[in-house]
C-alpha cells in the first residue's frame, strides 16, 4: 500500500484513531490541545483516509516523549508505525548538535513493547533503566 505522510491531524481523526486502537476516550478539546501542542506530528493517509499518526512532545533541549502512535488495527504490521517512529526519531538527530545526546522515552501500550524494541527501545525496567511510571488525574 501506498502511504503519504504528512504533518497535521485533525481532532476527529485523532478521535477516531483512539477509538480504533482501543484507548479511552477524550474529549474533543483535549484532542486538539494535544494536536496543537505536539512539537512534531506524523500523520498516515491512503485513499483519502488518515489510518495512523504519532506525535512529539518536548522541551526542546533534553525532554523527548514519543506519544500517541496509533494505527488503525486494518494497517497494523504495514510497516507504517515503523516508519512514523523512525520519521520522529530522525526529527530529533536534527535538533541536535554535535556531541549532544538525548534519551527519547515513551510508555508502550500494553504487548507492543517489542514493536519498540525492533527500533532500538529499551524496556523498563531493565539493568540500566529503571520503571516507566504514570499518574492519572481525573476530575
Amino acid at each position: 500500500m501506498d502511504f503519504q505522510y504528512k504533518h497535521s491531524l485533525s481532532a476527529p481523526d485523532y478521535l477516531r484513531l483512539r477509538k480504533a486502537v482501543g484507548w479511552k476516550s477524550v474529549s474533543a478539546r483535549q484532542a486538539q490541545a494535544a494536536i496543537d501542542r505536539s512539537d512534531y506530528l506524523v500523520s498516515a493517509e491512503a485513499d483519502g483516509k488518515t489510518l495512523a499518526s504519532a506525535r512529539l512532545v518536548s522541551d526542546g533541549g533534553t525532554v523527548f516523549y514519543i506519544a500517541d502512535v496509533m494505527v488503525d488495527p486494518a494497517y497494523q504490521g504495514s510497516g507504517v508505525g515503523k516508519t512514523m517512529v523512525s520519521m520522529i526519531l530522525e526529527h530529533v538527530r536534527t535538533m541536535l548538535e554535535e556531541g549532544e545526546m538525548v534519551r527519547v522515552n515513551l510508555m508502550a501500550a500494553v504487548g507492543r513493547e517489542p514493536f519498540y524494541e525492533k527500533q532500538g527501545f529499551v524496556r523498563h525496567p531493565s539493568d540500566q533503566f529503571g520503571a516507566g511510571m504514570s499518574y492519572s488525574i481525573t476530575k
